[in-house]
């Protein structure tokens, strides 16, 4: 009975961990106050400080003593790039996402999986990039947020997303979207074989994405993002294309039927 009671104990803090390491990230370089990490996580202060602490102990975040903020620690960095193959060799998407920028004039954005999320590895710029944007290199979001997250989270194993649609609410629900909605954009992406994001996030931002998969499985996506009248569907369907084409010639991976 002991020994479950501690498992149980441990396995709520490491929830609770990666619940505060999620929205540390989700503030890019602004940083996170303690008071706001706790309202966000439903954590009552003193708990958050204590797994703060022990994380900035293991250099996952950083505490700023002047300005009283948590950022993402250089631990966080060090292990992506040891341990993720696609983050090392993200080089190989880069002439797919210089042409995809050069064709479209839009932003462009490579994502990969990182656990329950996934993060923006490179940007590229158009000529026309927006001007209001909040998914910058590093920045993680819950998988199945935005055009790039869904279309890595449409192609994983059905047991995986089923697991993440059932632990996951929370965190969907800071973007305004709820498990069902998930499940319905991963639906279409599947369909469709590309994802969109019509303003969903960010208000009059659209996105279309297509996966990139190795043996089924999603390794990377490469999503355009532009303001709502230069998203129309049948440039929508324009810049789907553009994607493909330049996807295919990256080494390794197949795209989605």
């Amino acid at each position: 009975m002991e020994t479950g009671t501690k498992s149980a104990d441990g396995t709520q803090s490491i929830s609770r961990a990666a619940s505060l390491l999620s929205v540390v990230a989700g503030q890019r370089g602004d940083g996170a106050r303690l008071k706001d990490l706790a309202e966000k996580t439903g954590m009552h202060v003193a708990t958050a400080r204590r797994i703060l602490q022990a994380l900035v102990n293991e250099a996952f975040l950083s505490f700023d003593r002047k300005k009283k903020v948590y950022t993402i620690g250089p631990t966080i960095f060090a292990y992506a790039v040891m341990s993720d193959s696609w983050y090392q060799h993200r080089e190989a998407f880069l002439p797919a996402m210089d042409e995809v920028a050069e064709r479209t004039g839009d932003t462009v954005l490579l994502s990969v999986r990182v656990g329950s999320g996934a993060v923006c590895l490179i940007r590229r710029e158009g000529s026309f990039p927006i001007r209001i944007m909040s998914l910058d290199t590093g920045h993680r979001r819950p998988l199945g947020v935005g055009s790039g997250s869904v279309a890595l989270f449409a192609y994983l194993p059905v047991e995986t997303r089923h697991e993440l649609l059932a632990t996951q609410g929370n965190a969907y629900a800071q973007f305004g979207l709820t498990p069902d909605d998930i499940e319905i954009a991963a639906k279409e992406a599947r369909l469709n074989g590309y994802a969109v994001n019509e303003g969903r996030i960010i208000e009059g931002v659209y996105g279309v994405a297509v996966a990139a998969l190795v043996d089924g499985n999603p390794v990377a996506s490469i999503s355009v993002a532009a303001i709502a009248p230069r998203m129309q569907k049948d440039r929508q369907l324009e810049i789907v294309e553009i994607i493909r084409e330049a996807m295919a010639r990256v080494p390794g991976v197949t795209l989605p039927n």
